[in-house]
């Protein structure tokens, strides 16, 4: 498959997609039809299967996904904890529901939020824990120590076997970065009706049937009903679903790509003491390492036209943020100081990642000198 890249580097990541795709998407937009309507119909039934859930609905971000978790449990105000280790998405969502944010620390080897650290109040109302890095959180031990809302950001888990079986809601991102990239776009699954139907309503300003609904009948039916006044405009389109459905089409095999790559770094990596190889992950949404003098390699592997990244630089560190740190969080603000993400993706040639492994090599061989 060939591509172009705009900046003339190895990306960090890059989305892909497949010729078939591009025809169904040249359909689509041909077909008159780019809202909500029957390809995004589609991918939401093909979805909620391939993940093992009743429902799926299909959102225009994850971060809308996250905002309506929220909203359809009619949480307002009181504490959301989450994990600093991650995009601004899991924090912010609490604010636009007025309620207060805390961070929790995160385990060492996962990267994922630690049941352990969890201090839960009379005032905590739900607990956003993310998938980090497509590996699994705990989710099971925190729900020993809190029995309210867990809602699983699962963005980098599509698809690790698992994935959406034990929070009471699971959110999907489909970001242009992410493993299985639309070019934005996010999805909720459920097993509960009630709050099927209702997340139903919210995607669309609280509107009770859509406009693709009301236009299947024998006849277009212009008259609607609005049913209430939580919602938000964040309904798929068919424009997003038709690549959706390529991408999850060929997902297992881009994934076990991704997984080559991986361990093509493992393997070149295993026996260097300056670089803790991360623990597996079924997606590998990023290869995220521990290494020695992270900046001065970063800046080195710019210098040789290869993208790197920190997955994450935790919100903890950010201006805006540091008033969610209301309990130590150690672990989090030692480890993300060795962070380093390596380029992953379908683009990726294995000529690539030997050169960028070669180059790894070359800088820690120059310090030893």
């Amino acid at each position: 498959m060939g591509y172009v890249n705009i900046i003339p580097m190895i990306p960090v990541l890059r989305p892909t997609i497949d010729a078939r795709t591009k025809k169904e998407l040249l359909k689509v937009l041909d077909s008159g039809w780019w809202g909500f309507g029957p390809k995004t119909q589609e991918f939401e039934r093909k979805f909620a299967k391939y993940v093992g859930a009743k429902y799926c609905v299909g959102m225009n971000s994850g971060t809308s996904a996250l905002d309506l978790c929220l909203k359809v449990y009619n949480i307002k105000g009181g504490e959301l904890i989450t994990t600093a280790m991650t995009f601004v998405s899991d924090a912010i969502v609490g604010e636009w529901n007025n309620m207060d944010v805390t961070f929790a620390d995160i385990d060492p080897k996962t990267l994922c939020l630690d049941p352990k650290t969890l201090v839960i109040t009379p005032k905590t109302k739900a607990v956003i824990t993310v998938d980090s890095h497509g590996r699994l959180a705990d989710i099971k031990g925190i729900r020993k120590r809190f029995k309210g809302l867990i809602i699983e950001d699962a963005a980098h888990a599509m698809y690790t076997p698992g994935a959406g079986k034990d929070a009471d809601i699971t959110i999907w991102s489909f970001q242009a970065v992410k493993s299985m990239p639309m070019w934005d776009g996010g999805a909720i699954t459920t097993n509960d009706e009630a709050v099927y139907k209702k997340l139903r309503t919210l995607t669309w300003l609280g509107v009770e049937k859509s406009t693709y609904d009301r236009a299947i009948g024998k006849k277009y039916t212009w008259d609607y009903d609005i049913t209430q006044s939580q919602g938000i405009k964040a309904y798929m389109t068919d424009v997003q679903a038709v690549v959706g459905l390529g991408q999850l089409r060929r997902l297992e095999k881009t994934n076990a790509r991704r997984r080559k790559i991986q361990s093509m770094y493992n393997q070149a990596f295993k026996n260097m003491p300056q670089i803790k190889i991360p623990m597996h992950s079924h997606t590998v949404q990023y290869y995220t390492m521990e290494c020695e003098n992270r900046n001065e390699l970063s800046e080195f592997l710019a210098d040789h036209d290869i993208v790197t990244s920190v997955h994450f630089k935790p919100l903890s560190e950010m201006t805006y943020w540091k008033k969610a740190v209301k309990r130590p969080i150690p672990v989090t603000n030692e480890v993300w100081l060795k962070l380093l993400t390596l380029p992953v993706h379908n683009a990726l040639t294995n000529k690539e990642v030997k050169f960028i492994v070669k180059k790894v090599k070359e800088f820690y061989e120059k310090r030893t000198k």
